[in-house]
């Protein structure tokens, strides 16, 4: 915490039996100091040269464009096309009221999710006509604790640049009290989970203009212990409401763009996953999809909590924070399915695809 001295940590390692010597010590220090890895002068004089850097950029650029899915629109084209053909659309649509209003789209990559990808565009592909604005609601897989942060960069695809609404980014800024909104706006260059999900929606709306707003979303572990629900705190509650009131601006589709569970040795469980162990957790991923569906983000989050965590569901905020922001939408899920993450097959993320539908 940059209090003790080389000979104070010396003598601490001491008092455990640790020889080191004070040389190897301050050496250590050296590396992790050039390696950026502490919080300090240095840190912060190069944290804010890169974020200069990315502000005045054109756009915040394609960071998986030619390898997580092509670069070319006619390949991407292509290939989106000829994922969607594998899929028919249901008429599960007709049994709700009202117009699409959200999508959980998963963010894995196109090669274990694609069939899942697929299936959900295919299936709002006609919801989509008269979107004006989109808000899309991405996982920060290195985001700090309950951290939302927007960015003011225009978002680069294949296709073209979406514009980002200034004026919505504002309403975001004025939500989140006592902090910068812009302290993990760098988290955005290399973060996945908006890029992927924004290449099937920018195919999917056709050459239609629609203005944007990425939010990301930092993890909720704090309320996950706490055993409180999110909107308990003010600046999550302040988010919720100033998103709320952007939707009554234009007709606005709201994406939470976040993937289920992560289970298995690679994501530290001791114990590799099987046949009985993935239809159980299947069983409890239908039913925080439930809780979804029918507009209850509390049940949501409580299964979550009331569990611990355990299956370390990476799109747990963006999916509340959607539910919580569609408080009325109903709906289905579609595609759901279980992608290896590991060669023997012990470890799994699970996703799926909803829509929900609204006045």
């Amino acid at each position: 915490d940059g209090t003790r001295t080389l000979s104070s940590i010396n003598g601490g390692l001491l008092l455990q039996g640790i020889s080191i010597g004070e040389e190897r010590i301050y050496k250590l220090i050296e590396q992790l100091d050039d390696a950026l890895l502490l919080e300090n002068g240095k840190f912060a004089g190069e944290k804010n040269k890169a974020l200069q850097k990315y502000r005045n950029s054109k756009n915040r650029p394609m960071s998986f464009a030619g390898t997580t899915y092509p670069a070319s629109t006619s390949d991407l084209d292509l290939f989106i096309e000829e994922s969607k053909s594998k899929f028919k659309r249901s008429s599960q649509s007709d049994r709700y009221s009202g117009v699409l209003q959200g999508l959980l789209s998963p963010h894995i990559d196109f090669a274990r999710g694609y069939a899942t990808y697929a299936e959900l565009w295919r299936e709002s592909e006609e919801g989509l006509d008269g979107v004006e604005q989109v808000v899309i609601l991405g996982t920060d897989h290195t985001g700090g604790l309950g951290s939302i942060t927007p960015t003011m960069q225009n978002y680069q695809t294949p296709y073209s640049e979406l514009e980002t609404d200034l004026e919505g980014i504002k309403l975001i800024e004025t939500a989140i009290t006592g902090k910068d909104p812009y302290n993990e706006e760098l988290h955005h260059l290399k973060e996945h989970s908006i890029e992927l999900a924004l290449t099937w929606l920018h195919h999917a709306m056709k050459g239609k203009s629609f203005k944007l707003l990425p939010i990301l979303c930092g993890s909720f572990q704090k309320f996950i212990v706490d055993k409180q629900q999110p909107d308990n705190d003010e600046t999550i509650r302040n988010v919720i409401n100033s998103m709320s009131e952007y939707r009554k601006k234009a007709r606005t589709l709201v994406i939470a763009a976040g993937d289920l569970a992560h289970v298995g040795p690679e994501f530290g469980d001791a114990t590799p996953m099987d046949e009985l162990s993935l239809a159980n957790l299947a069983s409890k991923d239908h039913i925080s999809l439930a809780s979804i569906e029918r507009g209850d983000p509390d049940s949501f989050f409580e299964t979550s909590a009331e569990e611990a965590d355990v299956r370390k569901i990476c799109g747990l905020t963006p999916m509340y924070l959607m539910g919580k922001i569609l408080t009325d939408c109903r709906g289905y899920s579609v595609g759901y399915d279980q992608c290896p993450a590991d060669q023997n097959r012990t470890s799994f993320v699970s996703i799926a695809g909803t829509l929900l539908f609204g006045e």
